[in-house]
């Protein structure tokens, strides 16, 4: 057997934290700050780069060395003039048994991340477009057609209450407009009592262009928008958990591309809903696959880069996010139709099903499920692409690192010839591990309580809010814009912070001051002329949030091994669906004090900082 794979070069110890080993190649390169044992439940055979290196290092030099008469009969992994060698990553700390075949960050993880990317935009399409297609729209009661050439004006103050519910009870068929005069009007009205509006009119500022609130009816005692608005993020809640056992149970690539086209599709046919029954069922479907989406796409992109990059790279990927509220508004400004809207978010996005065959699978979910066969066209793809050589036996190299459940079993002979078949059963269950007993066993269960603890209170924040900052007045179009464009700055910026201070005190700093923002709004003395200031701090609070939405998702995927990874992220995004069911009725408290919302925000902003001091620390 060569140098690579001679006897003595494999490592069966899975109490230790290394490169190259068990820990590096099932974390991907993560490091606790301080190690901790392995998880028993879930082994690796690893290869010890670290005695090795200089092996694959020479296996290289040799393949380079090929005459070109051999490197025209020769496999396209070793041979092609054009192509250069890489430095042996095998010595870096953040390295794990693919990262000397498909690098930490090249041309191939380059295309693929900035495609995957770009799934964060519908998804953030359908969760924030609602906001627009339930602005707000002055009404009225209707008026009776024989009173239609009544001035609108004039028969709102005549006829019903200010907040336009409720209409004088009397008969209006009796009454008529004539010559620009009310005829029959009695003279005791205003001693008359009020009765519920059964029928709207709602203001023509837009044109002919509806919103949802007016195709249904959703004002006085009607107004259920905040239950139509928990629908989707209820979807989203139960996707947030089942999306990490599909994902890791059929594979990122498939799970994405399936909902995918689930949230695209079922986005179109929602323009032409005809009840808000019909509606509301559609928008728990859309949450569900946007949120499975989000969670798959995320987890799919950390997986196919390594090193320092899975921080950027996980940033980066919330970015588009920003980018999007930005997009939103201007698409909603321009478009103010709800329907026609809800058609250009979704079916546009059709074209991305174009993919589909071309999108790889996660190499560290194929070198964890032991898809061998799978694993190595991929790898050869990716070569080709970065322009790189492969060691001539990097498969074997491979073979060494795939889970022993994940290993076919050969037959053992025992007592002279009897051949005895050994039984998968045990083997089986191990590679399938139920992620619920990982989780929330004696390893991780502390870090999934404090998961769900610190999910909860950021996007009780950030969706508070990203979701209502109408509530706090100003042109909705405008804050949103310039709110997701500092956002975006702001998430670029996080970046430069954490790769300074580091993860977990960037993660404190970004929690701690949109808190400390939100109850800052107290000091502001209360009134119209200095509501400014409070939209000025929200503001503020909501773009260092952002910062922090977007550096969670990456936290918290190095805080699990590679096969309960998408649980892991799972489990911290059904905290989040939670968390945005719960934000519509937040606002609702603004009755009863108009900052008692962002006061709320602002304790969800400590608790969440004091949970994020008790986190273990990552590398």
């Amino acid at each position: 057997m060569s140098g690579v794979l001679r006897r003595g070069s494999l490592n069966f110890n899975c109490a230790g934290s290394s490169r190259g080993s068990l820990d590096a190649n099932l974390n991907g390169g993560y490091r606790e700050t301080k190690p901790t044992p392995g998880t028993p439940e879930i082994s690796v055979i690893a290869m010890d780069f670290r005695r090795h290196s200089d092996d694959l290092k020479k296996v290289s030099l040799m393949a380079m060395a090929v005459s070109a008469p051999a490197q025209a009969s020769a496999p396209p992994i070793a041979a092609a003039t054009t192509e250069t060698t890489e430095k042996d990553l095998s010595q870096d700390a953040d390295s794990d048994v693919l990262s000397n075949f498909l690098g930490h960050y090249r041309w191939w993880s380059f295309f693929w991340t900035f495609v995957l990317c770009l799934f964060q935009v519908p998804t953030t399409f359908h969760l924030f477009m609602f906001v627009f297609q339930t602005s707000a729209k002055d009404y009225w009661c209707a008026r009776p057609v024989n009173l239609a050439q009544l001035d609108i004006a004039e028969w709102r103050n005549l006829s019903q209450t200010a907040n336009g519910c409720l209409l004088r009870d009397l008969d209006y068929s009796q009454l008529s407009y004539e010559q620009g005069e009310l005829i029959n009007w009695p003279s005791n009205a205003s001693e008359l009592g009020y009765r519920e509006c059964t029928e709207f009119e709602f203001s023509d500022v837009d044109g002919t262009a509806r919103t949802l609130v007016q195709d249904f009816n959703l004002v006085c005692g009607n107004d259920i928008t905040n239950i139509v608005e928990t629908c989707f993020l209820t979807g989203a809640a139960a996707g947030a958990v089942l999306s990490g056992w599909i994902s890791d149970r059929f594979g990122r690539r498939h799970t994405l591309m399936a909902f995918v086209s689930i949230q695209t599709i079922f986005g179109g046919i929602l323009a032409f809903s005809t009840s808000l029954a019909m509606f509301m069922s559609l928008r728990v479907i859309i949450g569900f696959a946007s949120m499975t989406v989000t969670v798959v796409s995320f987890v799919l992109v950390v997986e196919l880069v390594s090193g320092q990059w899975r921080t950027i790279i996980g940033i980066l990927n919330i970015l588009p996010v920003a980018i999007t509220y930005v997009l939103s508004a201007g698409i909603a400004y321009f478009i103010r139709d709800w329907r026609t809207l809800q058609l250009v978010i979704s079916w546009p996005w059709l074209v991305m099903l174009c993919i589909w065959y071309w999108l790889p699978e996660s190499p560290r979910w194929l070198l964890a499920q032991g898809r061998l066969e799978e694993l190595c066209r991929l790898i050869e793809r990716a070569a080709k692409m970065n322009g790189t050589l492969l060691p001539a036996n990097y498969q074997k190299t491979l073979e060494a690192a795939v889970p022993r459940a994940a290993q076919q079993s050969p037959p053992t002979e025992v007592e002279g010839n009897k051949v005895v078949e050994e039984s998968n059963h045990d083997l089986e269950l191990e590679l399938h591990v139920n992620p619920l007993v990982v989780v929330f066993g004696s390893k991780y269960w502390r870090t999934t309580v404090l998961t769900l603890v610190i999910w909860l209170t950021l996007i009780i924040i950030y969706f508070g809010l990203t979701l209502h900052l109408s509530n706090l007045g100003g042109n909705i179009y405008m804050n949103s814009a310039v709110a997701g464009t500092i956002e975006a700055v702001s998430i670029c910026f996080s970046i430069f912070v954490v790769l300074k201070a580091g993860i977990r005190s960037s993660l404190l700093g970004y929690m701690l001051l949109p808190g400390l923002c939100c109850l800052a709004t107290n000091l502001i003395p209360q009134g119209e002329n200095n509501q400014t200031g409070v939209i000025a701090l929200a503001i503020v609070a909501k773009c260092l949030i952002g910062a922090n939405n977007a550096i969670i998702p990456t936290y918290t995927a190095m805080q699990y091994p590679t096969i309960v990874r998408n649980f892991g992220v799972g489990m911290g995004n059904l905290a989040s669906g939670i968390a945005l069911i719960l934000v519509p009725f937040l606002w609702q408290l603004e009755h009863f004090d108009a900052l008692l919302p962002l006061n709320i925000m602002g304790a969800c902003g400590l608790i969440g900082a004091a949970a994020i001091a008790l986190m273990k620390d990552v590398e």
